[in-house]
């Protein structure tokens, strides 16, 4: 039997810009970027602060609108704002895609990606100061600070398990099917589209959901690229441009629904765009440094390539990782170059979205391709995502001139800490 062909039936998207894709297409359109100051609490204290592409929203508000509230509440799943936020893209992306559920029985299933879940939860317990000073006076381990430790982070060092979001996700949706849970560092994404993918074309699967994000808004993961000196100074993203000084964190989640896209079709769905194929590698040299010399994330984008049976010249749109930092970017802008060739090169248009939307961490892979599926069906690259003018020294082509075309392909490229390095190629689904 021949490989099912896959579809992206249903997109959702939380980011700064707000709840939704169509928020997330207004702000990108608007030329805005979304960072701003913010400041990172712990406890009821202000911590630190720093430029972030931080929610506008609550979480806790964003809670409420999710299903099975009695879930939500029993499991207090709106304690934990990286859960709430992947939550609500499923929301969404389910909705848009119009699949429903059987309670009962359905082999619908869930990729899910997240750096470090329940981690801002955690962070948190330590500083609750007024409730730690009640407990240990009505505790009998108060004498014993192993003991009393234990009590007061039991439930919190729990959550850290990475298998509670495949739980309380499908005990949201009804997702009763295949399940998983990966963590590729900033590439992880890409890794998850690709399992979510493989169940579909092998018939193991109909459908797939497959979500992702970060809200790194406590600090603690700001002090860690600050430490390790690349996060921006100035506060800005500047992917590929001349001056870049480094990364800056945002928050969001992003969701996609695959589905067999002739099943889809049949039953009257619409189809966002068609899953061609992927391509992956693993450095294994240094976990916050790219190997910079042993090409492995060229040889992911051709592979990727290959898998879809896709030349370079038919590429509409690259969508780079584009961090904004010195080293990643050279990086990058080397690899694209090996498979486009250098800088004399026609090249496809880059729309790059860090600068606009932050860097998401585990969830950056999914939100981007919900936003440059966005772009491609609307035929435009939003003027917050353009790469107008590369730094001369790096080695990247002459972008093709002119409007996205309607019959598109498109390369998403990522890579990660730990060596991770991923890319997938999507193409507009044929007209009915």
């Amino acid at each position: 039997m021949s490989a099912r062909r896959v579809g992206i039936t249903g997109l959702g998207a939380v980011s700064a810009y707000g709840r939704g894709t169509e928020a997330l297409w207004s702000g990108l359109r608007s030329g805005r970027s979304a960072i701003r100051s913010h400041r990172a609490r712990l406890g009821r204290r202000a911590w630190l602060e720093y430029p972030m592409a931080d929610l506008r929203e609550d979480t806790r508000e964003i809670a409420r609108g999710l299903p099975k509230p009695q879930i939500v509440e029993q499991a207090r799943i709106d304690e934990d704002p990286d859960l709430v936020a992947i939550a609500e893209a499923v929301r969404q992306a389910l909705a848009d895609a119009k699949l429903a559920c059987d309670p009962a029985r359905n082999d619908v299933g869930l990729v899910v990606t997240h750096e470090s879940p329940g981690l801002a939860p955690h962070v948190q317990s330590f500083f609750r100061w007024g409730r730690t000073a009640k407990a240990w006076l009505s505790s009998r381990s108060r004498w014993s600070p192993p003991e009393f430790l234990y009590e007061q982070q039991s439930e919190s060092v729990y959550r850290l398990h990475s298998f509670l979001y495949i739980h309380f996700l499908p005990s949201l949706f009804d997702l009763h099917g295949f399940s998983l849970y990966n963590n590729n560092a900033c590439a992880s994404g890409a890794f998850a589209m690709a399992v979510a993918a493989d169940r579909i074309k092998s018939g193991e699967a109909s459908a797939m959901v497959v979500a992702g994000g970060d809200l790194p808004e406590d600090g603690t993961k700001y002090r860690w690229f600050r430490d390790l000196d690349l996060y921006s100074r100035t506060g800005s993203c500047r992917p590929f441009a001349a001056g870049r000084d480094g990364m800056v964190l945002g928050s969001g989640a992003g969701a996609l629904v695959l589905e067999d896209l002739e099943g889809a079709r049949r039953q009257g769905r619409t189809v966002h765009a068609e899953w061609l194929g992927s391509g992956f590698t693993s450095e294994g040299w240094k976990v916050t440094m790219p190997d910079v010399t042993a090409g492995r994330y060229r040889h992911a984008i051709a592979a990727a390539l290959a898998s879809a049976g896709t030349a370079p010249e038919e590429i509409s749109l690259i969508t780079p990782h584009g961090v904004g930092s010195g080293l990643y970017d050279q990086f990058e802008a080397v690899s694209l170059a090996g498979v486009f060739g250098t800088s004399g090169a026609p090249w496809p248009p880059m729309m790059a979205l860090k600068g606009a939307v932050g860097h998401t961490l585990g969830g950056c892979a999914l939100l981007e391709t919900v936003a440059s599926i966005l772009a491609l069906e609307r035929g435009e690259i939003p003027e917050a995502a353009r790469c107008p003018g590369a730094d001369p020294a790096l080695p990247i082509g002459r972008p093709r001139e002119g409007a996205l075309p309607q019959r598109w392909t498109l390369l998403k490229c990522t890579n990660g800490f730990a060596g991770q390095n991923g890319a997938i190629v999507l193409r507009s689904a044929e007209p009915q």
